[in-house]
């Protein structure tokens, strides 16, 4: 894509995706509304349901042009899934949560096979830690909105892109936000870590 503006939402631009720390957003100890979506197995699902773990939560869309923005994203958190597994006890207590501001074309079926490409593990995969969602129209961005991502869809270029920014968040056992990281420069070592602390303090 060849344009860009100060302020957010950030196109799926190289160099681009920090974001800015006055962007708006959920604040630490903001309670997360409960949020409904839908899974890549077409079920049901809401935030409040993973209430006693710790969840990270994070948005992409499947169609996303370049390996920095969303693909960094996913990569990223099969990094931190996988680094979880090495702790039965600290996996049992955390989930994994996808979800795509660009429902119209993610659907439930491509957000499984999306889903089952990133964990490596294709038809045996039963995304008990790690689920892949999406939603209605209205749902996906109110939650998008409350966590202070912008997007909108752009055909300047003649194909259709999402301009987007980025956020994912680590939300505690309670409902709670405990951080929310903008952009792409954190590491799946800082997320893994937030991780373990909620869950060895969890009873």
């Amino acid at each position: 894509m060849t344009r860009s503006t100060s302020r957010e939402p950030k196109p799926c631009r190289r160099g681009l995706a920090s974001g800015s720390p006055a962007a708006l957003g959920a604040k630490p100890g903001d309670e997360v509304p409960d949020f409904s979506l839908v899974n890549q197995d077409n079920r049901p699902i809401h935030t409040a349901q993973y209430r006693g773990k710790a969840l990270l939560l994070t948005f992409i869309y499947t169609r996303c042009p370049l390996p920095e923005y969303c693909t960094l994203m996913s990569n990223n958190f099969a990094t931190v899934d996988q680094e979880l597994q090495k702790q039965p006890d600290v996996y049992a207590k955390t989930h994994l949560l996808t979800v795509s501001f660009d429902p119209e074309y993610d659907t439930a079926k491509v957000m499984r096979s999306y889903g089952a490409s990133h964990t490596g593990r294709y038809s045996d995969e039963k995304f008990d830690h790690w689920e892949f969602t999406t939603g209605s129209a209205d749902e996906v961005k109110r939650i998008a909105e409350f966590f202070g991502l912008r997007y909108f869809k752009d055909s300047s270029t003649g194909e259709e892109q999402v301009m987007h920014s980025l956020r994912t968040a680590v939300i505690d056992p309670n409902g709670r936000l405990v951080k929310l990281y903008r952009g792409n420069e954190w590491k799946p070592s800082e997320l893994a870590e937030d991780l373990r602390s909620l869950a060895t303090t969890t009873r």
